[in-house]
C-alpha cells in the first residue's frame, strides 16, 4: 500500500509541473506577445468659400420684389439683410446689399441610361 501511495505521489510530482508549464500564466504571456499596433487614417476636406458682397442702387420704378427676382434671391432675405421693415417704403438712390444666391445641389442619382427592348405589337 505504501508503494502505491509513493507511486501515485511521484506520478503527481511529475505530471503536475508539466501541466502547469503547458497552461502558463498571464505574466509570461504578456512578456512574450508583441505589442498591438493600430493605424488609423483620417481624411479632411477643407472647403474655402469667398463671398463677394453685391450692392444695387434703387432706380425709379423698382420694387423690392422686382429686385429680388432680378438677383434670384428671396424677398425675405433681401429685407432682412437690409433691415427693411416696410417693403413699400424704399427710395430711389437707396443702396441695397444683395444676399448671396442659394445654391441648389442635386443629390439624386443620375437617371439610368440603359434601355430595355420591349416588343410592341401593332394592332
Amino acid at each position: 500500500m505504501r508503494r502505491a501511495r509513493l507511486g501515485l505521489l511521484s506520478a503527481v510530482a511529475i505530471v503536475f509541473p508539466l501541466l502547469a508549464g503547458a497552461c502558463g500564466d498571464d505574466a509570461s504571456s504578456k512578456e512574450t506577445l508583441p505589442p498591438i499596433e493600430t493605424t488609423t487614417t483620417t481624411t479632411s476636406i477643407n472647403i474655402t468659400t469667398t463671398t463677394v458682397r453685391r450692392f444695387y442702387v434703387i432706380q425709379s420704378g423698382d420694387t423690392l420684389n422686382k429686385i429680388a427676382n432680378r438677383f434670384n434671391v428671396s424677398l425675405a432675405d433681401l429685407e432682412a439683410l437690409n433691415g427693411i421693415t416696410d417693403p413699400d417704403h424704399i427710395e430711389v438712390g437707396q443702396e441695397l446689399e444683395i444676399p448671396p444666391e442659394k445654391l441648389v445641389i442635386d443629390t439624386l442619382p443620375a437617371p439610368s441610361t440603359s434601355s430595355s427592348s420591349i416588343p410592341t405589337t401593332a394592332g
